[in-house]
């Protein structure tokens, strides 16, 4: 009888053990917390080229894309031509102003190769020309309106770094129409009569101009607008006149540059990989638009209060409404409140 209550008891604490081991089992499954992965976002690296509206340009964005999106940034300092090589090689991957004509025929390759494409623009256009006097030179010389007439008016621009002939300020070395003016200058025949002198950096080049203009002195150089230096020549010491030439077309341009620049267009190009991996990126750079007014607004605050690049950023954020048509509702919160 003993054994038989001894087998029994055994038996039920048995089928209790396994009870227990089950009803844990299942409790473990059913507490155990959800996993939920989440995808690491990229490193967003931008090419910051070396002028004010690329520099401005690229500050605004790494602060939308950092504090509205919750990207990383980073960004590679440098000239056209080495950053242009640097975003088809992967080192970068957002670059804010890709100019055209200028770059055309290095971007049409890339975007055939498949590793970039135009996601936006960002400047308005942009008129440039590698042939420009201040009016006053203009009009106490009525006769040089071309850049064959510098035959005839070499000396006006004659200095001592300029071997005797005319000086013309070129664009820095690693921009694109540095190459571009050289170009000109041998197409129109005036290798003999004008030497290019490059300025070493565009700060520089900006600087040459306004100190010749406020001094009144005669000066040929290369430009671009619209700029804050640009409006300042017009607005304050009495303009500039851009000597003819012949007017753009491909086949010009294709052959020997010996024609004016075409009215520039400027895109945003990003590298297809970080496309498929931060669509809501894409998003913000289609809608991109840093109009003349904007542009002029945030190099004129940086020209009065002497401000570096991400305080002009901030400025702008802070000061202005436009860019808020780029990101979500959510994202411009997060923006505005990340710089209260």
């Amino acid at each position: 009888m003993k054994t038989k209550t001894w087998t029994r008891l055994i038996g039920l604490l048995s089928a209790i053990t396994v009870l227990m081991v089950v009803l844990g089992a299942c409790t473990s499954e059913e507490e155990k917390p959800t996993v939920t992965s989440e995808v690491e976002k990229p490193t967003v690296i931008f090419s910051e080229l070396n002028w004010d509206s690329a520099q401005i340009q690229v500050a605004i964005a790494r602060k939308i894309v950092n504090l509205g999106y919750g990207y990383e940034t980073d960004a590679v300092f440098g000239g056209t031509v080495p950053l242009f090589e640097a975003l088809t090689r992967g080192d970068t991957n957002v670059t804010m102003e890709i100019w055209l004509p200028n770059q055309q025929e290095a971007y049409d390759a890339a975007l055939a190769a498949g590793t970039i494409e135009t996601v936006g623009k960002s400047l308005e256009d942009n008129w440039q020309s590698a042939f420009i006097i201040p009016n006053y030179v203009a009009e106490a010389n009525p006769g040089l309106k071309t850049p064959q007439d510098l035959k005839e008016h070499m000396e006006l621009f004659v200095t001592p770094d300029s071997k005797g002939k005319a000086r013309l300020i070129n664009c820095p070395p690693g921009w694109t129409c540095e190459t571009v003016n050289t170009a000109q200058v041998k197409a129109y025949g005036l290798e003999d009569v004008v030497e290019l002198v490059n300025p070493g950096s565009g700060e520089a080049l900006s600087a040459a101009i306004r100190g010749a203009f406020e001094k009144k002195e005669p000066v040929l150089f290369y430009y671009w607008g619209p700029t804050t230096l640009s409006n300042d020549l017009l607005t304050k010491h009495g303009g500039f006149t851009m000597l003819e030439e012949p007017a753009y077309s491909d086949e010009c341009w294709e052959k020997d540059k010996g024609c004016a620049y075409s009215i520039a267009e400027v895109l945003i190009a990003m590298r297809k990989d970080l496309m498929d991996q931060a669509p809501d990126l894409v998003s913000v750079f289609e809608k991109w638009d840093f109009s003349a007014n904007n542009q002029l607004a945030a190099e004129g605050y940086m020209a009065e209060s002497g401000a570096e690049f991400p305080a002009v950023a901030d400025w702008f954020l802070k000061n202005t409404t436009q860019w808020k048509e780029w990101v979500t509702p959510d994202a411009s919160k997060k923006i505005l409140e990340a710089l209260q």
